[in-house]
């Protein structure tokens, strides 16, 4: 049964109506308990519903089901919930579709024979996964928690690292297959409003079947949806996220995923990491540097190799010309189809890395790049030079991993620009990515919006790191304008 049709449900005053409803409802599932209770002398019957394994019984039992039993007299639902019951939370539900989304998150419904309200009390008793630190930001200093799979635990978190009265936290479900509860954060004195509101159209207007991870959030509500370049952040550090909020950014949490996004996003924040904060400034400055220098490198290599090694040959010095030629000499593929080549090899050796157990992935990509390299070398289908290009491209790759996906289009799209028109081909392609990324916007702050700032201040955390004590953290709302 879909939840359009439990809307359409009406909620009968009689407790037989009401069970066969709900029966209806979670019909053929065999983790759905149904109990009846009736009251000591008889006058007061219930039934309460639950999933297995979602409740502590222990609770069900002592704070639900013993107290109705021994209560007696007339009992409104508004009673019950108050007096009778003794779990530390309670809700009215209205109609079956919000009795439904209580249900599946942990709680007990409490039917009453002769009112249409339903009681869904807190009860959850399932397992989580515990705090640990994400695997994919993994610090040397500083903080080592992560978030989880827990909407409460995950904005718990937040607001321990943030003891102010001016964090905000939204609550909102989003309409799914099934209800999907989000929670919009934002510090509500830094907060741009025009971003909020914003978030919040975008949130209210999705219409996702299914909803499993953030990043279908992140591909309905992200502007320029066909560009590689991301607008919307996203990171599984409370501290990150907390950074962010004293920025003026908003944070959406999705329950049933770690992975909370924040937005807007800039094109900065590639290269921007928490360790960064961990560290000394002069050894975080040299490393921010050094992921924008690698991605630089990692696109542009390629295509300078072919642009230099096939139609500007006269700006290479003599010997390395003579050398890359002898290397290359028996090579039965144009320089343009061996690089294409390898780099496509190289994408599917780590792909096979990436889905492989750990260990096993491990040894794949490195044992398999150096046998088929040294082995297509020795048989003269690739060049060595070639094998050097490649594994430095895939060095400097790995220096901004959030960047990858976009890194590897960009690369390919210079490299069919340099195979075609050399260095020209090269600098249109630059100029083209450029105007690309000057005319995005996220959430409506400029993609690029630090390189139109002429305050200095303003500049001391964007390609340097300066101390601490200079740091000016310029608001979403300075960058907007």
């Amino acid at each position: 049964m879909t939840i359009e049709e439990v809307r359409r449900m009406p909620v009968s005053r009689a407790l037989s109506g009401q069970e066969a409803a709900i029966r209806q409802i979670f019909q053929g599932d065999s983790a759905f308990k149904l109990r009846h209770i009736t009251s000591r002398n008889g006058e007061n019957r219930y039934i309460i519903a639950y999933f297995d394994g979602m409740v502590n019984t222990q609770v069900v039992d002592l704070h639900i089901v013993r107290p109705l039993t021994l209560c007696e007299g007339e009992l409104t639902p508004e009673v019950v919930g108050e007096r009778v019951i003794t779990v530390d939370v309670y809700q009215m539900a209205e109609d079956y579709a919000a009795a439904c989304e209580a249900i599946v998150l942990g709680d007990t419904l409490i039917f009453m024979e002769g009112s249409d309200r339903i009681i869904a009390a807190n009860t959850k008793g399932f397992l989580m996964r515990s705090i640990t630190e994400p695997e994919s930001e993994k610090n040397l200093r500083g903080p080592r928690e992560g978030f989880n799979e827990s909407i409460i635990a995950n904005t718990t978190l937040l607001r321990r690292r943030m003891l102010s009265p001016d964090l905000k936290m939204e609550f909102m479900g989003v309409a799914t297959a099934s209800t999907q509860k989000l929670c919009i954060c934002y510090m509500d004195s830094l907060v741009d409003r025009n971003v909020l509101a914003r978030v919040k159209k975008r949130l209210q207007k999705l219409q996702i079947r299914n909803m499993l991870s953030a990043n279908y959030i992140e591909e309905y509500i992200r502007d320029a949806g066909y560009s590689p370049f991301k607008t919307v952040g996203s990171t599984e550090r409370p501290d990150i996220v907390a950074a962010k909020l004293l920025e003026g950014r908003v944070a959406i949490i999705m329950d049933g995923t770690p992975t909370v996004l924040t937005v807007p996003f800039l094109f900065l924040e590639y290269f921007q990491v928490g360790s960064d904060y961990n560290s000394n400034y002069w050894v975080g400055t040299i490393e921010r540097l050094l992921r924008i220098a690698g991605v630089f490198l990692s696109v542009s290599v390629p295509a300078l190799y072919i642009a230099l090694i096939c139609f500007h040959q006269e700006l290479l010095p003599i010997k390395l010309l003579v050398s890359i030629a002898a290397a290359r000499d028996g090579v039965p593929l144009s320089a343009v189809l061996e690089l294409f080549v390898m780099l496509i090899a190289f994408e599917l050796l780590r792909e096979a890395g990436i889905m492989l157990p750990q260990g096993i992935g491990n040894a794949l990509s490195t044992v398999g790049g150096v046998v088929i390299g040294q082995a297509a070398v020795e048989a003269r289908f690739i060049s060595a030079p070639l094998v050097i290009i490649v594994a430095f491209t895939g060095l400097t790759d790995m220096l901004a991993p959030k960047m990858r996906e976009a890194m590897l289009l960009m690369r390919l799209f210079l490299l069919a620009m340099a195979s075609v028109l050399g260095l020209y081909g090269y600098v249109l392609g630059m100029g083209l990515l450029l105007a690309v990324l000057l005319s995005i916007r996220s959430f409506g702050v400029p993609y690029m919006a630090f390189l139109g700032t002429w305050r200095l201040r303003d500049l001391w955390d964007t390609g340097l790191r300066a101390p601490l004590w200079m740091l000016h953290m310029p608001s979403v709302r300075e960058w907007e304008e």
